[in-house]
């Protein structure tokens, strides 16, 4: 054998072990994926809307078995409880009381766009699937409210709701002490490089079988296997979130890059984690609101010029002189971009919905610009690729033609919230009323009210009041309204009441105002000021 020979036989001995321990730490750095998922088989019909039966009972003591709620009581509870369901995909929710029978019971429709979690204020969240039942049991003798309340159901959705909670305190705990998005970007990035890994983990826990989730359905494992990995995302963005701040005074930061940094483990995971259809069944308003204006911001519309019905010659040197864009042209170039810099496919299933949502949430800038709405859609259509949300956005749009331009008077019944908000506005009517749903608890509310003090002391004997509406006790809010001098109209109401109120003007958030005309007439973005002058 010549020395070459043998320098080359030795050389790929010496070498071998070498290219060995390269693949394994090749392999070692793969991304995990979700095997076996989706599991079964999402069909059309899973993705409809339809009722949910919510029905539930109080515990009564043995002794008080059978016993009649008296009235004063019913009156009392009735009002206090509502189901709150929010179409994330469309910004839409509804809020619908719930009322007590006098044995205790209730019982109720809760229509639904597609399987979803309700919120059952102040009770807990159920998920609701059309055609099963939710069903509630209220104990009012135990020490805590995880004690007192059950829920539980047919169907999936009663499986669900079921494991629900046990799979949430088991693998969504999240740790929110720490702020390390206060420690500076160096810190925020590490702190990310450590979720990631976990969520990682979480996924080689899910092949190798959750032991919470043996012997359920398929379809039930997938819709809980998808919030796990949702509520990682959820949490991740929340902190980049928290982060802005930082980032944002830090100038020796490019935060164009810093953002493209911290989300590109999206793209590797996007099958899972963006880019799944179960994410339609299985995320909720806080997954979709975190994600598109974090993770999916070049979504978010700047530079962007409406286009008028018809040709207009100052709109179109705007943007031949490229200061401004096309509604078209914006939304494919942000797909693009979210491909180009985080390797997110432009027909990604949250991208998307985050698009939807964009459009859904900005149609009130147009007020009654309905030839420069249906436009707007149109060209957010043309980035939606996907059947159930095309379905879906149609069908919003269509709701939303009939709500506001074909203008349909129907003869409604007075309901007890228009009962109640009657006899409240009664004693003020002939002035513009500005009034102001509010609570102690509410830190935005405070500020509100703050910053209206020099109107309400400039208008004081102009034809208008400012009532400020809250279901807390006078009490309980003499502490803040009387050493920060708020005038205006002090009205308190009951818990009941307030849940009625909430039902009649479909409101969840607050500070929520609602301003009236000279007339009694609801008005929507309108000024005080203009409501005075006319």
């Amino acid at each position: 054998m010549n020395k070459k020979l043998l320098s080359i036989i030795l050389m790929a001995v010496l070498l071998a072990p070498v290219s060995l321990e390269a693949k394994k730490k090749e392999k070692k750095a793969e991304v995990p994926q979700l095997l076996n998922y989706p599991s079964a088989a999402l069909d059309e019909y899973r993705l409809h809307g339809g009722n949910v039966v919510v029905q539930g009972h109080i515990v009564f003591p043995e002794e008080a078995k059978g016993e009649k709620i008296p009235q004063e009581v019913l009156n009392q509870l009735n009002g206090r409880f509502t189901i709150i369901m929010r179409d994330y995909i469309v910004r839409k929710e509804k809020t619908s009381v719930i009322e007590f029978k006098d044995d205790g019971t209730f019982s109720m429709n809760v229509y639904v766009p597609y399987p979803m979690q309700v919120l059952i204020y102040p009770m807990g969240t159920a998920y609701a699937c059309p055609g099963d039942t939710i069903n509630v049991t209220i104990d009012p003798t135990k020490r805590t409210k995880e004690e007192g309340i059950k829920f539980d159901g047919t169907g999936l959705g009663g499986e669900v709701t079921r494991l629900w909670k046990q799979i949430d305190e088991k693998y969504c705990k999240f740790d929110w002490s720490n702020k390390v998005y206060e420690k500076g970007p160096d810190s925020l990035m590490m702190w990310k490089d450590e979720q990631v890994a976990q969520l990682d983990e979480l996924v080689r826990q899910m092949n190798n079988g959750l032991p919470e989730l043996a012997g359920c359905s398929l379809l039930a494992s997938d819709i809980l296997r998808t919030h796990i990995v949702a509520e990682r995302l959820q949490q991740i963005n929340d902190y980049y979130m928290r982060g802005e701040n930082l980032l944002r005074n830090d100038s020796t930061i490019d935060r164009e890059a810093y953002w493209q940094q911290f989300f590109s483990f999206v793209g590797p995971r996007a099958k899972y984690l963006t880019d799944n259809l179960l994410l339609m069944i299985a995320g909720d308003e806080f997954f979709f609101n975190r994600i598109e204006f974090q993770q999916f911001r070049p979504l978010q519309r700047r530079g962007m010029v409406f286009m008028p019905f018809d040709y207009d010659p100052k709109t179109a040197e705007m943007i031949a002189q490229e200061k401004q864009v096309y509604s078209r042209e914006f939304n494919r170039s942000a797909m693009n971009e979210l491909h180009d810099k985080l390797h997110i496919s432009p027909t990604d299933f949250s991208a998307q919905v985050c698009k939807l949502r964009d459009f859904f949430s900005t149609i009130k800038w147009h007020k009654d610009e309905h030839d420069t709405i249906a436009d707007d859609f149109a060209a957010t259509m043309t980035v939606i690729t996907h059947p159930e949300l095309i379905r879906r956005a149609v069908l919003a749009y269509r709701d939303f033609i009939k709500e506001n331009e074909i203008k349909v008077v129907e003869d409604k019944p007075l309901t007890k919230g228009d009962s109640i908000f009657q006899r409240i506005i009664e004693p003020y009517k002939g002035n513009v009323l500005y009034i102001d749903f509010w609570e102690m608890s509410c830190g935005p509310c405070r500020a509100g009210m703050l910053s209206m003090r020099d109107e309400v002391e400039a208008n004081k004997d102009k034809p208008v009041k400012y009532l400020y509406v809250t279901d807390d006790t006078p009490e309980h809010c003499k502490s803040f309204l009387e050493p920060n001098n708020i005038k205006g109209e002090h009205i308190h109401i009951t818990r009941a009441e307030w849940g009625y109120l909430q039902e009649k003007f479909q409101f969840t958030a607050i500070p929520f105002v609602v301003i009236l005309d000279k007339n009694g007439k609801q008005r929507k973005d309108v000024m005080v000021e203009q409501l005075l002058n006319e």
